[in-house]
């Protein structure tokens, strides 16, 4: 646990004090995850919050029979539907293992609980927030240019997508075919 309060810590530029840290985690019940599990599918409600402890998980939208991965999660990550948590909506998003994975879930209940009991906590989750936005705009910066270019990109910014993705995953995330993405791949390779 203590390297997950070490992730947790990176994850927003306020940090919370060794004590609140160690109340919120008091809060968490571990889900261990095989790869393809789903914590949440598109369409469910699912007000909990989840820290990525072991593993990956991908977020991805249905757009008619297509799945197109739109982000990962990796170890210290926190993993919110903001429809179903602040507007109690079904989610437009499915979240789902890329390996075997371990998460820490929290209720909305209890996170909420530390949000009204903890102004410290308050101010930490605000963060949270906050660094979610910046990430989103970070990806779109990131993932520029070429599919190759982004795919270089992907690969200096996130190596352990690399080892641990499945390549039908990271070629969505991509935004073109598997196919495609492999015969990409094999070009960087040889250098044809």
């Amino acid at each position: 646990m203590e390297e997950l309060k070490k992730l947790l810590a990176k994850e927003a530029p306020c940090q919370l004090s060794d004590e609140m840290m160690d109340a919120f985690c008091a809060c968490m019940e571990e889900v261990k995850l095989e790869r393809y599990d789903c914590i949440m599918k598109c369409g469910e409600i699912n007000d909990n919050i989840y820290v990525v402890k072991e593993g990956i998980i991908r977020r991805a939208h249905q757009v008619g029979e297509k799945v197109i991965t739109k982000s990962f999660a990796a170890k210290g990550s926190l993993i919110i539907s903001w429809h179903c948590y602040l507007m109690n909506k079904p989610s437009v998003s499915i979240f789902e293992a890329c390996c075997d994975s371990v998460v820490m879930r929290i209720s909305k209940e209890k996170f909420d609980n530390l949000i009204t009991t903890s102004h410290e906590f308050a101010q930490w989750a605000l963060s949270i927030a906050h660094s979610t936005l910046f990430l989103q705009e970070f990806k779109t910066r990131v993932l520029k240019g070429s599919i190759k270019e982004r795919y270089v990109s992907l690969i200096k910014s996130r190596p352990e997508i690399m080892r641990d993705v499945p390549l039908g995953f990271i070629a969505s995330y991509l935004g073109i075919t598997q196919s495609h993405f492999c015969r990409m791949r094999k070009e960087l390779v040889t250098g044809k």
